[in-house]
């Protein structure tokens, strides 16, 4: 045999067994089987709340004092080029709460823009349910950017609007 523990001569389980313990032993007492110390511990950290990733900016619809705001029936009316709101009015909440008249039970949501100085439409907020929904300002920028016919707007599943799908006229508010 030429195994670790072969000396030659022939020797029982136990015995075998008994001289790995006292070889092991040895090894333990000289050093030489010793395992790395353990790591330091840790020093206890105080338990951080971790920081949420910040939300995308959203648009402040009342950011500009005497504006006049107008409703569409959807995203898709809005970034039609020149199409005609469903009602125009300066009073945010009120257009709102009307807008629900338009088709009361609508899955998509209304969109509300705001007339800037230079005479373009800024989407400020969605109305659903009679009460304003945030839109980001990112989200602004791309229908506005539509309506103006700079890009298009990514509707695929969307069948195009007819003429009778606009409204007849503008209704004050």
């Amino acid at each position: 045999m030429t195994g670790f523990w072969d000396s030659g001569e022939k020797s029982t389980a136990a015995e075998r067994r008994l001289q790995r313990m006292e070889e092991a032993r040895r090894r333990v007492e000289a050093g030489e089987n010793t395992s790395p110390p353990p790591p330091p511990a840790p020093a206890k950290a105080t338990r951080t709340r971790s920081a949420r990733a910040p939300k995308a900016a959203t648009v402040d619809p009342l950011s500009v004092s005497g504006a006049q705001f107008a409703v569409w029936r959807s995203v898709q009316h809005f970034c039609i080029t020149d199409s005609t709101p469903d009602a125009r009015g300066g009073n945010l909440d009120l257009l709102v709460a009307w807008s629900d008249s338009i088709q009361p039970f609508r899955l998509r949501q209304r969109i509300v823009a705001r007339l800037d100085d230079e005479g373009a439409w800024l989407p400020v907020c969605y109305a659903k349910d009679g009460s304003r929904e945030p839109i980001s300002q990112a989200q602004a920028e791309r229908y506005k950017e539509a309506r103006l016919g700079e890009t298009t707007l990514s509707g695929g599943a969307q069948k195009p609007l007819k003429d009778t799908d606009h409204p007849d006229e503008t209704v004050t508010l």
